[in-house]
């Protein structure tokens, strides 16, 4: 609960930021900070390699091995991998916007965005994994105010700061500048406690392991999000930025859902790993049950509350955004599935089976592509919310199913009658 106070706080200050940026303003710049939000989560994965997650896992086993103090070799050896990421991504990209000239980067609008990408890219890569690192070093609360006050106190900030100059045009800028602070001052926390352990023993992590168990998480990651950013993409490039803005507000508005089901997952992540590769089975299945009965309980107030007041929330980021209210209702049936499903990518990538996550959310991607496709050129938003609503219940319910008949574990809302 400590925890929820802390994410739902920082959500908060997200929000207030938009409200403020949404109201002051163009549409057309608040649709390229979304657009240029979506790439960065995006190339972050592709960069990221799935460690931010696999550090959970790995410390996990580590504890129940008792030989935590590897950790200090494992942050060494994931900081460098990011790092040389890093570096073949940014040749990447300029093989294709400035050497090969490929057609999509020609829009001045859309290569200017992402040459930002790029340029916080590293930062914010670097960020992502240290929330992550924090929480496998048990600090929980650090890493919650990191990610959360840290951040989208620092989007509050400089929203009231450019509403003070009325001059918006460095949005994006100041928005890379508080991923710049954030790793930078996060990386010191990690170096001071990681000094702390003093690892002595013989490495036992090397890269190849951590490569091997990151990638699929890394692939089930990027498609995840690939399921949440393509709608974006082809939005923007059968209508315009203003329908991406409207549709991202609504997105917005449905993380506030998602945040229950996030907080309880960074909180259970490590015990779920800790658990299972002890072979404390009992217990694991108690922990899930609590955890999804908590999720339900916290999360039927908060879909109820936007369902009935939808078009008033939407009204606060500016009038116009109400026309994505439709959209808007069909995201919260699908994060209401999404909720009752429980900790299902958790549980799966925390127990040794993030291939077989993999493999679920690559037929939902497939199925998600296919249906943006067909529904946005003629839709719109609508569409877009369709494709992405129905691939979500696709891979949360066929994950579901795969937990329950292998491990007899129900992850889902019906899990405390069924254990």
């Amino acid at each position: 609960m400590s925890v929820l106070f802390i994410k739902v706080f920082g959500i908060l200050l997200q929000f207030i930021a938009i409200f403020i940026i949404t109201n002051n303003a163009s549409e057309v710049l608040f649709g390229k900070f979304n657009f240029m939000s979506y790439a960065l989560i995006l190339c972050g994965a592709i960069c990221l390699l799935g460690m931010n997650n696999s550090f959970l896992q790995f410390s996990g086993k580590l504890q129940a091995q008792n030989d935590f103090n590897q950790v200090v070799s494992l942050y060494k050896r994931m900081f460098v991998i990011l790092i040389s990421n890093f570096i073949v991504i940014l040749l990447f990209y300029k093989c294709l916007s400035d050497w090969f000239r490929i057609e999509y980067f020609e829009d001045e609008d859309v290569k200017n965005l992402f040459d930002k990408v790029i340029f916080v890219l590293c930062p914010y890569t670097v960020s992502i994994l240290n929330f992550q690192v924090l929480r496998g070093l048990n600090l929980l609360y650090m890493s919650e105010i990191a990610s959360n006050i840290f951040r989208f106190g620092g989007l509050l900030i400089l929203s009231l700061v450019l509403y003070a100059l009325k001059d918006y045009s460095y949005l994006i800028e100041g928005y890379i500048f508080i991923f710049y602070l954030i790793s930078f001052v996060t990386t010191l926390i990690i170096i001071f406690q990681l000094i702390k352990l003093k690892s002595k023993s013989l490495v036992k992590i090397g890269y190849k392991e951590i490569v091997k168990t990151s990638i699929p998480m890394s692939f089930s990651l990027i498609t995840l999000l690939m399921m949440q950013s393509f709608d974006v993409f082809i939005l923007e490039k059968y209508w315009s930025f203003e329908q991406v803005a409207f549709y991202g507000a609504a997105v917005k508005i449905t993380t506030g859902i998602g945040i229950i089901l996030t907080t309880i997952n960074a909180v259970i992540a490590p015990d779920i790993s800790k658990l299972y590769f002890s072979h404390q089975y009992q217990k694991l299945k108690v922990l899930i049950v609590k955890s999804t009965m908590l999720n339900f309980y916290l999360t039927i107030p908060a879909i109820l509350f936007i369902f009935l007041f939808s078009e008033n929330i939407l009204a606060l980021f500016g009038k116009n955004y109400v026309i994505a209210n439709s959209a808007l209702v069909l995201m919260i049936i699908a994060q209401m599935f999404n909720a009752f499903c429980g900790s299902v990518g958790v549980y799966l990538n925390m127990t040794g089976r993030q291939k077989v996550y993999l493999f679920i959310l690559v037929l939902a991607l497939m199925l998600n592509i296919i249906l943006n496709l067909i529904f946005i050129p003629q839709y719109g938003m609508f569409g877009a919310a369709a494709a992405t609503g129905i691939s979500m219940i696709f891979w949360n319910v066929t994950g579901v199913i795969y937990i329950y008949r292998k491990d007899k574990i129900g992850v889902f809302i019906l899990s405390k009658y069924l254990t």
